[in-house]
């Protein structure tokens, strides 16, 4: 998985770009990168873009190993919203794929779109 992360200071949110195949490894890797980006503070907003991302072939394994980086990272994140893009018509796959396996106690500020207006949207409220 291809993957970049930005800061808009303007926003006060970080952009994370996602592209390729992917696996349970490779979002732990990209989440060690944004936790680790040197304005990274606890309770940061961050919008996904994840249109270019081929995830449909996610185990439960590798939703498991992802949701054990967010258990053990909770204080580092805090309670920042994250929003979700992914290409339009997918939108239900992501979220039977992610329905799979133990929830973590985050997913109330997470959600899922498939534009970036509603995204942002959601954000800022």
């Amino acid at each position: 998985m291809d993957y970049s992360i930005r800061y808009l200071t303007s926003d006060d949110l970080y952009i994370v770009k996602t592209g390729g195949h992917t696996v349970g490894q490779d979002f732990v890797a990209m989440a060690e990168g944004l936790l680790h980006h040197p304005k990274w503070a606890q309770n940061k907003n961050v919008l996904f873009d994840h249109q270019e991302l081929d995830f449909e072939h996610m185990s439960v394994k590798d939703l498991e190993e992802i949701r054990d980086f967010h258990r053990k990272n909770e204080i580092k994140m805090g309670a920042g919203k994250s929003a979700i893009v992914v290409r339009s018509g997918l939108l239900t796959e992501w979220n039977r794929i992610w329905s799979q396996g133990e929830k973590t106690k985050n997913e109330d500020k997470v959600r899922i779109f498939e534009n970036y207006h509603g995204a942002i949207n959601w954000i800022k409220e």
